[in-house]
C-alpha cells in the first residue's frame, strides 16, 4: 500500500483568527486582535500513502530567498515569488519526497493520485513519472471532494490543529513591532505548527481516507462498504474547491 499515494496543495494563512468571540449583545463592531497579516499565506504540499504513511510537508513561502532562521526538522521549505506551486517546484517535490518515500528505492511500480492542476500535468512531469515507473491518476475537475483522500478526510483536521496552535500562541503573545503593532508568526513558527499539526494526524485516518474514496479497497469486494464511512474527526470534510483549489485557480 506504500506504493499508492495522494498529494495536494493547500493554502495556510499566517493569521487564523477564530470565527466566534464573546462580546456584548447588540454591538455592531467587534474588534479581533491580529497583526494585520490575515491575507498573508504560504502553500503547503501534503502527501500521504495508502498504508497510513505521511510524507514530509513541502512548504512554499512567498519570497525570493530561503529564510535564514533555523527551521524544525521534518519539513522541506522552498520559496517562490508568489508563493505558488510551479512545474519546477512540483518536479522538486517528486524528486525530494515522492521518489524518496519508504520503499521507493526498490523502484517497483507505484501510483500517485493528483488533481487536475496544470503543474501536475506538464510533459516534463509525465516523462519523469514514466522514468520512475510511477503511474499518475488524475481526478477530474470538480470531483476532488469525493475522490481525493486529502480533501475528503485529512485537510480539515490538519487545519483545525493549525488554528488551535495559532490561537494558543496569540493568546500568550504580546510582542510588538517597532511601530506598535502585534508581531505576526515568524516563518520558523509557522513551520513548527505545520509539522506539529501534521504529526497529530493518525495513521488510521490516513489509510482509511484511501478506502472512503475507493482507491485502496480490497479487490474481492469485502471493503466496498467503506465508501460510506468517514474518517474519525474529519467531520465529512471536503476542502476541495473551497480551499486547496483556491490557490490553484489563482496560479
Amino acid at each position: 500500500m506504500g506504493a499508492i499515494g495522494n498529494v495536494d496543495e493547500t493554502p495556510v494563512f499566517f493569521e487564523m483568527p477564530g470565527e466566534s468571540t464573546v462580546n456584548k449583545a447588540g454591538e455592531k463592531t467587534v474588534h479581533v486582535r491580529t497583526a494585520g497579516a490575515e491575507k498573508q499565506r504560504c502553500t503547503v504540499m501534503l502527501g500521504i500513502t495508502a498504508d497510513g504513511n505521511k510524507l514530509p510537508p513541502f512548504v512554499i513561502f512567498k519570497r525570493k530567498t530561503l529564510p535564514k532562521e533555523k527551521l524544525p526538522p521534518g519539513i522541506l521549505v522552498r520559496v517562490q515569488e508568489k508563493g505558488w506551486m510551479t512545474e519546477e517546484l512540483y518536479l522538486d517535490w517528486l524528486k525530494s519526497v515522492w521518489f524518496r518515500r519508504p520503499g521507493a528505492l526498490l523502484r517497483q511500480r507505484s501510483m500517485l493520485v493528483v488533481d487536475s492542476f496544470r503543474s501536475h500535468l506538464t510533459e516534463n512531469v509525465k516523462v519523469k513519472m514514466r522514468q520512475e515507473k510511477s503511474d499518475m491518476v488524475v481526478i477530474p475537475g470538480g470531483m476532488t471532494g469525493m475522490l481525493q483522500p486529502l480533501d475528503v478526510s485529512i485537510n480539515r483536521p490538519f487545519k483545525s490543529h493549525l488554528r488551535r496552535f495559532y490561537r494558543d500562541w496569540r493568546c500568550g503573545s504580546t510582542e510588538m513591532t517597532p511601530t506598535g503593532r502585534l508581531k505576526k508568526p515568524s516563518l520558523s513558527q509557522m513551520c513548527e505548527w505545520i509539522v506539529a499539526a501534521w504529526n497529530t494526524i493518525p495513521e488510521e485516518m490516513v489509510s482509511k481516507s484511501f478506502k472512503v474514496t475507493s482507491i485502496s479497497n480490497a479487490m474481492d469486494g469485502t471493503e466496498d462498504d467503506a465508501v460510506w464511512l468517514t474518517s474519525p474527526d474529519s467531520e465529512t470534510s471536503s476542502e476541495s474547491d473551497i480551499d486547496s483549489n483556491e490557490s490553484s485557480d489563482e496560479q
